[in-house]
């Protein structure tokens, strides 16, 4: 049986870490008192995804996705904007342009390489991080060509060295490796996810990097999609209607996430590295549900009350 863990009390100090963060990535440019203009590049699975898996399979989504604030087929996996939109809100820029997408694409301020059902392994696999690596350093390339040959609208050399870039993933590693192992078994495999961001980080910093904004993986045990597809007992079940196994197996992906978020602040030392506990801010909305309205309140307990019946 699991040990239940005590939930976050608030979100406050997560929002205040990440403007903080963002003051660290985009300093004001003293010359001229303003803020520098961001540019962004991001690689991960559907948490950051905003339209790559539909470009690059050319798969439309059905309702509910895209209904609640862009009212049409946005390319992302949810009814709405995802964090990635926020911050590009926040940082008064346009969204990320997938760098799949061929019509109309806008990469003056970076490009998003995330594809939904993207992971660290296997290393064949289609749309892996390794994959989005290579096309970055493919974009990198022949943007700088192309920039030197005059043409507007995409990125310089200078550009990609002041750019923060953005990993977000393991999710899927986590969520297929429970689908046919043993806990133990789980654990002992996160070493080579974490691998492989580690190789992932070094590699655009050899490319010129030297900002990096790594989320951690959420508590994917509470997702409505693992909790009626997952066979379970109620030694499983944490106080929130969650389950205890996976979320337990994020928090030891997110450990080790973070031990090499500080070991390469010690092995590159002119690099920013900051490490993004989204872990804990989905789990306070879950913990705290009565602290964000009745409607998220009652829409929770009614999904995790179904499919733990």
């Amino acid at each position: 049986m699991y040990e239940k863990q005590q939930a976050p009390v608030s979100l406050l100090p997560c929002f205040i870490s990440i403007s903080v963060i963002m003051s660290v990535c985009f300093p004001l440019n003293v010359e001229c008192g303003c803020s520098r203009s961001p540019v962004i590049f991001n690689m991960g699975d559907s948490n950051s995804d905003t339209g790559g898996f539909s470009s690059g399979l050319g798969i439309i989504m059905p309702p509910p996705e895209g209904r609640t604030f862009f009212h049409k087929f946005a390319g992302r996996l949810c009814d709405g904007r995802l964090i990635i939109d926020f911050l590009c809100e926040n940082l008064t820029t346009n969204y990320l342009t997938p760098y799949l997408e061929s019509l109309g694409p806008n990469f003056s301020n970076g490009a998003n390489f995330a594809i939904s059902g993207s992971s660290t392994l296997p290393k064949y696999d289609s749309f892996n991080l390794g994959v989005q690596g290579r096309q970055l350093f493919r974009f990198q390339t022949r943007s700088i060509e192309l920039t030197s040959k005059g043409f507007k609208g995409l990125i310089g050399k200078e550009d990609f060295k002041n750019a923060l870039y953005m990993i977000d993933i393991g999710q899927n590693d986590l969520v297929g490796s429970f689908s046919y192992l043993p806990y133990p078994q789980v654990i002992e495999k996160i070493p080579t996810f974490i691998a492989e961001i580690k190789f992932a980080i070094l590699s655009i910093y050899q490319l010129g990097g030297k900002k990096f904004w790594v989320h951690n993986t959420g508590p994917f045990g509470c997702l409505p999609q693992q909790l009626a597809t997952t066979s379970k007992n109620a030694s499983d079940i944490d106080q929130y209607g969650c389950l205890q196994s996976r979320n337990d197996g994020a928090r030891e992906f997110n450990k080790q996430l973070k031990a090499l978020c500080e070991e390469l602040r010690d092995e590159i030392k002119d690099a920013t590295i900051v490490y993004v506990d989204i872990f804990a801010i989905k789990y306070d909305l879950i913990a705290n549900s009565t602290l964000y309205g009745e409607f998220f309140h009652l829409s929770f307990c009614q999904l995790t009350e179904k499919f733990n019946e």
